[in-house]
């Protein structure tokens, strides 16, 4: 039986996702909230994460404190599983992941350009609550219900590495681009999640001129209209009243119609959103 072994105290997104990702991939183990100990790091059966000074990866050892330059464990074990780059490119919070725990809000505000306030702001309640409860264990098996939890996070994680470049290149294949006006819209016509990896693709596309997605709606049986990089030449207020159109954010961000629509005709509501340009 493998062991996972990681600090006490205080829990935190690095020792809990890198014990997620390991639950996720070694099949079975015991977690263990505690100081390392020499035999702990001389086994290669006791993965030790975040904790016991050591990066050694024939042990299975996973610390970053010992050294300014390492990223924070839980890249050391994603790099280890072979997920690391890919997840650099999938996940718009992974880099500033380790950012924050190696350098702190302050270094990490810098870094982005924004006020530490802003990170203190958007802050979860829900990572709080999760976190909190990690911290109040001191040992987890199978039988218990948050190691559950935590394996089937791990999982999805790594799931959703593969699904997010799988869905990127399926999109450069058959998303469109169409004129509208004198801007560009963007046409998918995946139903299965039709969101995901869409940022992936804007920015491989990057193109200014692109200002709206259209995709089926996961809640109802027509388009999404949403507007993108909240540009407000497009407003979808402006076809509020149309019969096809079943809902309207009250931002005008977003577009709902209430079936799925001939291209053509979606198209047409979408030119209704879009402001003429002002000449001067």
């Amino acid at each position: 039986m493998y062991k996972i072994i990681t600090h006490p105290g205080s829990a935190h997104k690095d020792d809990f996702m890198s014990v997620s990702i390991l639950l996720a991939t070694l099949g079975s183990a015991e977690v263990f909230r505690r100081e390392a100990t020499s035999e702990d790091l001389a086994d290669p059966d006791t993965y030790v994460v975040d904790v016991g000074m050591e990066y050694d990866l024939g042990k299975h050892n996973f610390d970053h404190h010992q050294d300014s330059t390492f990223p924070c464990a839980f890249h050391l074990v994603m790099n280890y599983l072979g997920y690391h780059d890919t997840a650099m490119v999938v996940f718009g919070w992974y880099a500033q992941m380790s950012m924050m725990d190696v350098s702190g809000p302050y270094k990490t505000a810098e870094y982005l350009g924004v006020d530490t306030s802003v990170l203190f702001a958007s802050s979860s309640p829900i990572d709080g609550y999760i976190l909190s409860c990690f911290s109040k264990v001191t040992a987890l098996t199978k039988q218990d219900a948050f190691y559950g939890l935590m394996k089937e996070f791990g999982e999805d994680v790594i799931e959703m590495v593969g699904l997010k470049m799988r869905r990127l290149e399926r999109l450069k294949k058959e998303a469109q681009i169409f004129p509208v006006k004198h801007l560009k819209v963007l046409v998918s016509k995946i139903a299965d999640k039709p969101k995901l990896s869409m940022e992936l693709y804007l920015r491989a596309l990057d193109d200014a001129a692109v200002v709206m997605s259209i995709t089926p709606s996961t809640r109802g049986a027509g388009w999404e209209m949403v507007r993108l990089g909240d540009n407000m030449v497009v407003d979808f207020r402006s076809v509020t009243s149309h019969p096809e159109i079943r809902f309207v954010h009250i931002s005008g961000s977003v577009a709902k119609t209430r079936n799925l629509l001939p291209l053509e005709s979606v198209l047409e509501l979408a030119s209704q959103a879009i402001a003429q340009p002002i000449h001067q």
